[in-house]
């Protein structure tokens, strides 16, 4: 039996439709002037992905979606979701229907043919202990010109149970203050998600409630010296995603999965 698709004030019709409008905005807004450095979006993998993408979580997973209202239709925005599954990524679409995402997701994930076709879908590989100056300004051209941007802030998979976060990275904080510094007649917001499954090892069936948090606006910060803002917007940040604070590491989180 197939798993009801539960998506709130969303129909199983208007996602593929939402899929393939999303499609349709790679096909004819790609930037033509786009910097070498940016990551590049493969047309017909793009059209092709997003419509299986439709069909294989409505026929997989029981999600639910709520505060999907919080994500902006236009402007550039910052999405900080917390890192559960490898399935994060599709979720991901789940509540963001009408926009485009660019990933920046850890070196190791980007690997062998996954990491082909990872590229190609507008993810970018990033060493989270040491970020090289190519990712930031290619982070902030993708923000500048008004596009969005996917950062897991804790800096890793970590296969927690409900309410609980890893101890956040700096890293987001820092690049959206820079951002927003940079670009002085752009409000820039970082938006929190949190992704809640019923198992911890996604499965057939399984349910995962998404979570979108109300924006943050960056420019409440910016007056603050930069290490205090930054401080203050990760420990914001931090509230919002998890009640509970883990510091179980990620190889760790995934043995007391078994």
């Amino acid at each position: 039996m197939t798993p009801e698709y539960m998506v709130h004030n969303t129909s199983q019709e208007q996602g593929g439709v939402m899929s393939t409008l999303i499609a349709g905005r790679i096909l004819h807004q790609q930037p033509s002037h786009a910097s070498k450095d940016c990551p590049r979006v493969s047309r017909w993998l793009a059209v092709l992905l997003s419509r299986l993408h439709a069909l294989l979580m409505r026929r997989y997973f029981k999600i639910e979606v709520t505060g999907e209202h919080n994500i902006p239709s236009s402007g550039p925005f910052i999405l900080a979701p917390l890192h559960r599954s490898r399935w994060d990524a599709f979720m991901l679409y789940c509540a963001v229907t009408r926009r485009f995402l660019y990933f920046m997701v850890s070196h190791d994930e980007v690997v062998g043919l996954q990491g082909w076709f990872m590229r190609r879908m507008g993810v970018f590989p990033v060493n989270t202990q040491r970020p090289s100056p190519t990712v930031i300004r290619s982070s902030k051209e993708l923000i500048s010109r008004g596009d969005s941007l996917v950062v897991f802030p804790e800096g890793n998979l970590f296969y927690y149970g409900p309410g609980e976060v890893h101890p956040l990275k700096p890293g987001v904080a820092w690049m959206a203050l820079n951002f927003q510094k940079a670009l002085v007649d752009m409000n820039l917001v970082i938006i929190p998600v949190r992704l809640v499954y019923g198992d911890r090892r996604l499965r057939w069936g399984s349910r995962a409630k998404i979570v979108v948090g109300e924006p943050i606006s960056v420019s409440d910060y910016s007056a603050l010296p930069r290490k205090e803002g930054v401080a203050a917007l990760t420990t914001t940040l931090q509230n919002i995603l998890g009640e509970v604070v883990n510091e179980t590491s990620s190889a760790e989180s995934l043995r007391q999965c078994d």
